[in-house]
């Protein structure tokens, strides 16, 4: 099964959020998924309750285009920016298929 590359940045394009990672001299903008992370069990009880679970309001998960380079992601001296708000990654990995990189995901904080 081969993933056409045109059709699957696309996605990233027409629905993602434009996310921009610094360091303060190095930049790169991309779009991204961004969403927050809900806990189904009761270790975080502190965060608000929804259908999903509890939302912490304070980790997300970001989804980026495989082009984007994975320093900008996974270096802790990069700061991610969404609008006005900041965050630094946690974790990130990239999945593949195959051979093939078709995204990272990564599991990203709130800062402030």
């Amino acid at each position: 099964m081969a993933v056409d590359k045109t059709i699957y940045n696309t996605l990233f394009d027409k629905y993602g959020v434009q996310v921009i990672s610094t360091d303060g001299t190095n930049r790169a903008v991309f779009n991204a998924f961004l969403q927050p992370l809900r806990y189904k069990n009761k270790i975080y009880l502190s965060g608000v309750p929804t259908e999903l679970g509890y939302d912490g309001l304070n980790k997300y998960l970001l989804l980026a285009p495989p082009e984007v380079d994975n320093t900008f992601l996974e270096d802790k001296s990069y700061t991610i920016y969404f609008g006005e708000d900041t965050f630094s990654a946690d974790h990130c990995e990239p999945v593949y298929l195959g051979k093939k990189k078709l995204y990272y995901w990564a599991i990203v904080h709130k800062e402030g």
